[in-house]
């Protein structure tokens, strides 16, 4: 590379790493907190429980298998992943109850990118739904990624989760203030034995899946699943930040979620 190259290229990377605005450096975050759980074999009989998995009909595994090499003494150190889409810290897409919805490949980043504002519920009995009233205590303004931290507590292995879930005119409520997206550390919306509840009396699935209708529909993303949602409860500053794998073929996926804490 040439003496004039070298200073193209320092020129260029001087002009990013310079804001705009008087030319003030790109401020750096005073931290960045994972919000992501470990993926280990055993995440979601940990996370979920027993009873919860065997009514999804799966026992929540993640596997690996190495892939044998096609030539004996060559290793490419390969290996095929079995994982449930939902594990983890994870999008639950559009495509999951819509004809026709998003996949995660096609939720625009800008989407699962951007300032958070938390909620901490965890005064909240878990054995009610969070309401509106609950969240107008520290409402979300539009564009704001909304962020419920219900401090979600593993269930015992035989025991259904119990955790506050989200109420179905909370949820039109926030869809109606214009959220960007949806965050939270409940592993789902609603509860496992309320979804079981619902199918077993016949309901319609308009209403078995009240709760995440109003999201998919308006195109919000709706992320599950986060963990260390604590150690941002009281920061007045966050950018949120969780990019799911772009699966084309799936209607979740996990991710890597972090908060910027400036």
């Amino acid at each position: 590379m040439n003496s004039l190259a070298r200073l193209l290229v320092a020129a260029c990377i001087l002009t990013t790493l310079t804001a705009c605005r008087g030319g003030s450096p790109i401020p750096h975050p005073r931290k960045i907190v994972d919000l992501s759980p470990v993926i280990t074999p055993d995440l979601n009989v940990r996370r979920l429980g027993i009873r919860a998995l065997e009514f999804l009909g799966t026992d929540g595994r993640t596997r690996t298998v190495p892939i044998p090499p096609s030539q004996p003494g060559i290793s490419y150190g390969l290996e095929e992943l079995q994982i449930m889409t939902h594990t983890g810290a994870h999008l639950d897409a559009p495509s999951r109850l819509l004809r026709g919805g998003a996949p995660p490949s096609r939720i625009g980043l800008d989407k699962v990118y951007g300032k958070a504002h938390v909620i901490d519920l965890r005064w909240h009995n878990r054995h009610s739904p969070i309401q509106i009233t609950d969240l107008e205590l520290k409402p979300p303004q539009a564009g704001d990624i909304a962020i419920l931290l219900i401090g979600y507590e593993p269930p015992a292995p035989d025991d259904w989760p119990q955790f506050a879930p989200l109420s179905e005119e909370a949820a039109l409520w926030l869809v109606a203030r214009g959220i960007k997206a949806l965050a939270t550390d409940m592993p789902a919306l609603t509860r496992f034995d309320d979804i079981e509840e619902r199918m077993k009396k016949g309901q319609p699935p308009e209403i078995v899946w009240a709760e995440h209708l109003p999201f998919f529909q308006s195109q919000i993303p709706v992320i599950a699943g986060l963990t260390h949602l604590e150690a941002i409860a009281k920061e007045p500053n966050i950018v949120f930040i969780g990019f799911p794998l772009a699966l084309a073929m799936a209607h979740g996926a996990p991710m890597r979620a972090a908060a910027l804490v400036y």
